[in-house]
């Protein structure tokens, strides 16, 4: 359902966007630090939006490789522990509480 959702939500972003863009069709000046270029403002607002798509996408691959690098870590962390357990369960032994009493009187103060 949340898939779902997330699908929507881009859908009509990427509407408005759309429309914004449609409508704002006059040349604007861009500053590249080096040159002036003029282009209309709709692609002035859909190159925005793709640099922002794309770093946003590159993000999320970084961070969910780091994850799935955990997870990995994680998982042959558990598998260490469980048989560590497995060796200490077949190990135990069965000991029966013995009392030990001292021979020797205690002295008295």
């Amino acid at each position: 359902m949340k898939v779902q959702w997330q699908v929507i939500v881009g859908i009509v972003l990427a509407i408005v966007i759309a429309i914004f863009a449609v409508i704002n069709v006059d040349d604007v000046k861009v500053n590249f630090l080096f040159a002036y270029v003029e282009w209309p403002l709709i692609l002035v607002i859909l190159g925005s939006v793709l640099i922002g798509g794309l770093i946003f996408f590159c993000l999320n691959i970084v961070r969910t490789n780091s994850m799935k690098k955990q997870v990995k870590t994680l998982e042959a962390a558990k598998k260490e522990l469980e048989r560590s357990l497995a060796a200490e369960k077949s190990r135990k032994v069965k000991v029966s509480e013995v009392e030990v009493t001292d021979s020797a009187p205690k002295p008295t103060v």
